[in-house]
């Protein structure tokens, strides 16, 4: 049985070392690469709805013989909305489709017109990494795809473990966003109601 001598199993250690850090150094790297590259891409959608959403106007929720809500498709990806909260200077395109795409927020059900919205979210860097700092009375904006611009407060916030139709279905808000922790299995419900 051959027996490695100490300065060798000291290299082959110092070698993994260097790699292990290497390794981390470029997955920082990437995963950092990839939130700015996320940020700038949903900027750009911003200001491209913002470009060819009419000129906005205050609306209040009336359901409407057909509830489905509209959408706009950019870079075949249809969005049916911005999201805003004045006070963390957040402005964010609102997907259509529910799991097709996870860097932004997207409609979960529901209507904005008959007050049964759900949007998801998550905490990450550019979406809502402010998450934990939301506040009730803080003002959320939703302007749909045809101009009409929706205002709420939120009244009630509720952290759970899962974030299912009962939980989300609550007859006293008119428009519900649920933010999943990506560092924890939590969420964030928010209730919000219309600003009047």
């Amino acid at each position: 049985m051959k027996i490695i001598n100490k300065p060798v199993i000291s290299k082959i250690s110092v070698l993994a070392g260097i790699s292990l850090l290497i390794i981390g150094v470029l997955t920082l790297f990437c995963w950092q690469w990839n939130i700015n590259s996320s940020i700038q891409r949903s900027e750009t959608y911003v200001e491209t709805l913002r470009a060819l959403i009419p000129n906005p106007q205050g609306a209040v929720p009336e359901e409407r013989r057909d509830n489905r809500m509209p959408v706009l498709s950019i870079d075949e990806t249809d969005f049916v909305g911005i999201l805003e909260m004045p006070r963390y200077e957040s402005l964010l395109p609102v997907c259509a489709n529910w799991g097709h795409v996870t860097k932004y927020p997207c409609q979960f059900n529901g209507s904005i017109y008959d007050s049964t919205l759900q949007i998801g979210l998550t905490s990450q860097k550019g979406q809502y990494d402010f998450y934990r700092e939301i506040s009730v009375g803080d003002t959320v904006i939703f302007t749909d795809v045809e101009g009409n611009r929706y205002t709420y407060a939120v009244t009630n916030l509720q952290y759970e473990s899962h974030a299912d139709k009962t939980t989300l279905n609550r007859k006293e808000s008119a428009l519900t966003l649920f933010i999943k922790n990506v560092y924890d299995f939590e969420y964030l419900i928010v209730s919000c109601d219309v600003l009047k």
